[in-house]
């Protein structure tokens, strides 16, 4: 495991640079696997009902009409010889370096405990206008198993039906850029060793009032080795309300025999599944009909506000169903109290071992939950941390396991318990917490053990299941202000509190930003040096982007008091891994710029001439020191208008494109949820040139304050400079519907704001 861990660092940098790899066309052995499975088992059969219907009278005046969409589940116990991997399995061939082959091996013995899902979605789509054209005039899919299938066909106005041709398909890059339409609900999160094949195919002659009739097969399998009796699949959330309206809409859900078992819960007035009994198959149907479009799509959590399903397929071999949320079909559709949350919660912390290792709970753990454990203290102990204080030592702890995790993508409930066992170890008090993850759930509707979210408090500091770049006490916005019960991780210590997870303030989520600005050469943009650092929430949301195609992970053994990254490995070794890892760093050298080009041009809204540097100053990553800070220097083109001899210049637009809302988004009906206060500060210095003076500055002083938030601008003359400072505020996390008047006085604002203009004129 030490290895594992030492290698890991490089093998997730050389998994992030997938970008780099360019783009190939399909290729004719995988074209000829996609006819084989098509004709095997057709996708788009005209003999489905649910699928009978080619237009719609409904929502004429919409850009489109999603006929029919159905999403089938077949749930069988079957090893993974059913099917295998197919093409360049970059990935896992890398993770059986730092496990020695192992991973290969068990792969292999671990068949039998493995299970099969099959899932199919098939989408018939009316296009009415050029817009719904657009939208769908590149479909994606998966070639990863070689059981996987895709089909699409063109239905024209007059009826005639066209095939889609894959033969031009093209190998995307990096598969994380598929959009979630495409991807299905049990395909695996993608990490460094999932990264299967995504293509992506344009529509040739698509036209307004033609329907765009696509399917897809995935098959997925799940690992339960360490308790095959009893298992649990994911939970899949599926949305009512879709970004076109739906004429009709259904799941299917075929299970293989008795001892598969379906807990689900309806929210906001979404139907019911049927039940029927298909050649000794429990089968479940569920059926929607004419559902319009999202609406309220701002600040909107979707999953709470708006109709929607959950549901969990559960194998239990033995009749008991003793599944802690499910003991009886009923049980997952019922609202539970704040006490039986706490009961269930606790419950579930000291289940047995059997129980805990199944399913998603110790996924990503190198061995079972004990091993794990006694491998990371041997590793803390021979570090010296144990040695050290006990602060020291649960933040070594901490960091240990975030080096492994970063790789592992290590489940909540894995981590908790293995940083708890860490510090049981060296009899260290602490509290364990349950809660949810606030976008999924709320504590009175969770319905499955896996919906719960784990914490461990050690004293006042909180850790969580650290992502890539957590440090110990950061809350992510997924957990930030729950509502959650805690308790001793002493079995024996029966007292449970309830308490509010904290989420910060507008002191603590930042983003200051320093802008200093001068005209280009001829005067139509603006050459910017920018200054930027980011805190709390704020950096957490952007940290991703920002560390994107950099070694961030380099020298994170300085935190742990680790080894270096190659120290386990033989000279020879070494010399090949630190050859391999600069030819990768020179790499992301050359393409960063160019990512943080987009970025700036997505932010901005204007195309950036020439981006000249891009530097991190704090990676954000340390307890020490955990705010992000960079600098960067580019051109932005079109910021000024001749008039006359006069300069009209956009300086205030330099706070980044702002929210406008439009007519149709004015009437609100839902509650509003921002994700967390926050608060925005833009300091922008600029050189006056000379010969000019500056018109319109009051222009730019503007006050809004109330409950929702605060805008404040002050411009100012100093030195030959104009000094622009603009600090917005989000003051809370949720607001009522009556308060989305308040909101948008502030977004008006700030909008309005961004699109003020100041005169350079001629005196």
């Amino acid at each position: 495991m030490r290895t594992t861990i030492l290698m890991a660092a490089f093998l997730l940098v050389t998994g992030t640079a997938g970008s780099a790899f360019a783009q190939q066309r399909i290729g004719s052995k995988e074209l000829e696997l996609l006819k084989k499975n098509a004709k095997a088992s057709p996708l788009l059969l005209d003999t489905d009902t649910d699928f009978k219907e080619n237009t719609s009278s409904q929502w004429p005046d919409e850009s489109g009409v999603i006929l029919c969409q159905k999403t089938s589940f077949d749930f069988d116990k079957k090893g993974l010889s059913v099917g295998k991997r197919i093409g360049r399995n970059l990935w896992g061939a890398l993770f059986a370096l730092p496990t020695m082959g192992s991973s290969i091996y068990w792969a292999n013995a671990r068949n039998d405990t493995r299970m099969l899902v099959e899932e199919t979605e098939r989408r018939k789509i009316l296009l009415r206008d050029k817009f719904a054209v657009e939208q769908y005039a590149v479909l994606y899919f998966r070639l990863f198993m070689d059981s996987d299938a895709f089909e699409a066909r063109v239905i024209k106005r007059d009826g005639t039906v066209q095939p889609l041709d894959l033969s031009d398909a093209i190998e995307l890059a990096d598969p994380t850029s598929t959009p979630g339409i495409f991807r299905g609900y049990t395909d695996a999160r993608f990490s460094s060793t999932y990264r299967p094949d995504y293509y992506k195919i344009a529509v040739p002659d698509l036209q307004e009032g033609d329907i765009i009739e696509y399917a897809f097969r995935h098959l997925n399998t799940r690992s339960f080795s360490h308790n095959p009796n009893y298992k649990e699949f994911d939970p899949v959330y599926y949305l009512c309300n879709r970004e076109l309206p739906v004429a009709r809409q259904a799941l299917e859900i075929i299970t293989q025999d008795q001892n598969y078992y379906l807990g689900y819960k309806n929210l906001k007035g979404a139907p019911d599944f049927s039940v029927s009994q298909e050649s000794g198959r429990k089968v479940y149907k569920w059926v929607d009909q004419s559902r319009d479009k999202r609406t309220d799509t701002r600040f909107v959590n979707e999953y709470l506000e708006m109709p929607s399903l959950k549901f969990q397929v559960i194998y239990a071999r033995n009749s008991g169903k003793n599944f802690i949320w499910i003991p009886d079909d009923a049980s997952s559709k019922t609202d539970i109290t704040q006490e039986d949350f706490a009961g269930k919660a606790r419950q579930m912390w000291f289940a047995p071992a059997k129980i805990q290792e199944s399913g998603e709970y110790t996924r990503g753990l190198p061995a079972p939950l004990k091993s794990t454990v006694d491998e990371l203290y041997r590793l803390l102990r021979k570090r010296g941390a144990y040695d050290g204080s006990e602060k020291d030592y649960v933040n070594k702890a901490y960091y240990s396991i975030r080096s492994i995790t970063m790789y592992n993508n290590w489940n909540d409930y894995g981590f908790a318990k293995v940083f708890s066992s860490l510090l049981t170890r060296r009899g260290i008090d602490h509290q364990i917490i349950a809660t949810t993850v606030n976008s999924r759930t709320a504590i009175d509707k969770i319905s499955f053990n896996q919906e719960l979210a784990w914490v461990v408090k050690y004293k006042d500091t909180y850790y969580v299941n650290p992502d890539d770049h957590l440090n110990p006490d950061e809350m992510p916005a997924y957990l930030a202000g729950n509502r959650a019960v805690q308790f001793s991780s002493k079995e024996t210590d029966q007292k449970m509190d309830s308490i509010d997870l904290p989420i910060a303030d507008t002191s603590v989520n930042t983003y200051k930003i320093l802008l200093a600005v001068a005209l280009n050469e001829d005067k139509s943009g603006f050459v910017i040096k920018k200054e930027a650092e980011a805190a709390g929430l704020v950096k957490l949301r952007a940290i991703d982007e920002l560390l994107a195609l950099t070694p961030y992970m380099e020298q994170d053994y300085r935190n742990y008091g680790g080894d270096g990254p190659w120290d386990v490995l033989s000279a020879t070794e070494q010399e090949k891994m630190i050859e391999q890892f600069q030819e990768a760093k020179t790499k992301w050298k050359k393409e960063k710029p160019d990512f943080m080009k987009e970025l700036a041009e997505s932010l901005y809204g204007h195309k950036v001439n020439n981006y000249k540097s891009f530097r991190i100053v704090n990676d954000g990553r340390n307890l020490k020191k955990p705010g992000i800070r960079y600098v960067e220097e580019f051109e932005l083109s079109e910021m000024t208008a001749h008039a006359g001899e006069d300069l009209v210049i956009s300086l205030p637009a330099l706070m980044g494109q702002q929210q406008k809302v439009e007519k149709k988004e004015r009437n609100r009906q839902l509650p509003v949820d921002i994700g967390y206060p926050a608060k925005y500060h833009w300091k922008i210095v600029m050189a006056i040139p000379e010969g000019y003076v500056v018109k319109g500055l009051e222009n730019l002083s503007k006050v809004v304050e109330n409950e929702a938030g605060s805008l404040v601008t002050i411009g100012a003359i100093e030195n030959n400079q104009v000094h622009l400072s603009i600090t917005k505020k989000y003051n809370l996390r949720h607001l009522k519907p009556t308060q989305w008047a308040q909101l948008l006085e502030l977004l008006d604002a700030s909008y309005a704001l961004s699109e003020t203009r100041l005169i350079l004129a001629k005196p």
